[in-house]
């Protein structure tokens, strides 16, 4: 049997301002299919929904992990996730997949490396507590 590092990669993404329809399921859902298949991982299964009167939701299960997405077409925005276990699939060209299909006026990102804390090598400012939750040092 195989053994994996405890690793990963976890991108947040927020779009507003977007140009494509942020209430096209099937468009957002085939969207979604073509950046998970263009970084390399590998789809399990997929769910979504159509929110009454507007908004979606898909969720698609990978096997390194999850993406997902949350739709306000009301204000041309969603939320946008990726996590992938271990450390051979770059989950950045997934955001820039989508942020070129939907043209976002306004963009955020959060790339986060989620790993054992006690392998962190965390910044002088910051301490580990024994629950492994990072906390500001006095």
């Amino acid at each position: 049997m195989e053994q994996y590092d405890f690793y990963g990669r976890h991108l947040l993404l927020n779009f507003s301002g977007c140009e494509a329809d942020m209430n096209d399921m099937e468009m957002i859902r085939q969207d979604l299919v073509d950046a998970v298949n263009a970084i390399g991982a590998t789809i399990l299964s997929q769910m979504e929904h159509q929110f009454t009167p507007m908004g979606v939701s898909v969720v698609l299960l990978l096997s390194e992990s999850h993406a997902s997405i949350h739709t306000y077409p009301e204000q041309q925005a969603c939320f946008l996730d990726i996590f992938t276990c271990g450390d051979t699939i770059f989950v950045e060209p997934f955001g820039d997949i989508l942020q070129e299909r939907w043209k976002p006026r306004w963009v955020t990102k959060q790339m986060h490396e989620r790993c054992d804390p006690t392998q962190l090598t965390v910044p002088s400012a910051y301490s580990l507590s024994a629950m492994g939750e990072v906390a500001m040092a006095r």
